[in-house]
């Protein structure tokens, strides 16, 4: 990682905003919220039908918005008409969030998708969306296929446009069995290659993130949620995402 990317190892990162009466997860309530105390943002990134970059962690809609609605399927007046969690906030799109931030934190963007595939549509999309992003930010996802993805096209990018990639692991508790011995051995990050990893709290201590860590290859616990728990993440990890607390470290911390 360059000099302008150590915001990874030492800013806390605000898992989907700083959610909070009214700010739902992954609102453009939270993001501002997380923006004017001085975090960075973690946020989640899905691709629709319609081409459009929705900011949205689950594959279906009916938990947040009461609508039987795969997000994929999610329309531009569905995003209008629909509310989350029964707040005035509505599910916002990538361009809304960066507009919103508009380069006063650095956002951490996960990829996400239902389904592994040979389409890298989104990885496209959300690099051509921060082409112009005035901010600093870094790009992970669980899909290894997308890391990969994401590492060729950032390769591509002009110097002054690259940013970090990420893989997300962890105890992957609803994979089958296969699944998790491959995921949390991570093996294919020995061809991705990533710039930094986040892992699962509930998954330290780590036998696999110890050998990255010690090869240089940063880690960031997720989600962090009270200052006990941050105490036993750091043992295991160089920076944190949080939820439902305010860390005691950072740029510009709000009362």
């Amino acid at each position: 990682m360059s000099s302008d990317d150590v915001w990874l190892l030492d800013t806390p990162i605000a898992h989907r905003g700083l959610t909070g009466h009214n700010r739902p997860a992954n609102s453009l309530a939270a993001f501002e919220a997380a923006a004017d105390a001085g975090y960075a943002c973690e946020l989640d990134v899905q691709l629709t039908r319609s081409g459009e970059l929705v900011v949205v962690h689950d594959y279906d809609l009916t938990a947040l918005t009461g609508a039987a609605i795969a997000t994929a399927e999610l329309t531009p007046a569905d995003r209008q008409r629909l509310r989350l969690q029964g707040t005035d906030q509505r599910v916002p799109t990538l361009s809304e969030v960066l507009d919103r931030v508009a380069g006063r934190v650095p956002l951490l963007i996960e990829l996400k998708r239902p389904t592994l595939a040979l389409n890298f549509d989104l990885v496209d999309e959300v690099l051509r969306q921060t082409a112009d992003y005035p901010g600093r930010y870094a790009v992970e996802s669980f899909d290894p296929l997308l890391v990969a993805a994401l590492r060729v096209a950032v390769r591509k990018l002009p110097p002054h446009r690259r940013v970090p990639v990420g893989r997300i692991c962890g105890l992957l508790r609803t994979a089958g069995p296969l699944t998790r011995m491959v995921g949390r051995s991570m093996v294919s990050n020995l061809v991705t290659r990533p710039d930094f990893l986040a892992y699962e709290v509930d998954a330290f201590p780590s036998t696999v993130t110890a050998w990255w860590r010690r090869h240089g290859v940063p880690v960031i616990a997720w989600p962090v949620a009270s200052p006990e728990r941050e105490m036993f993440a750091r043992q295991y990890s160089d920076n944190i995402v949080f939820s439902g607390y305010r860390p005691s470290h950072g740029q510009h911390l709000a009362s």
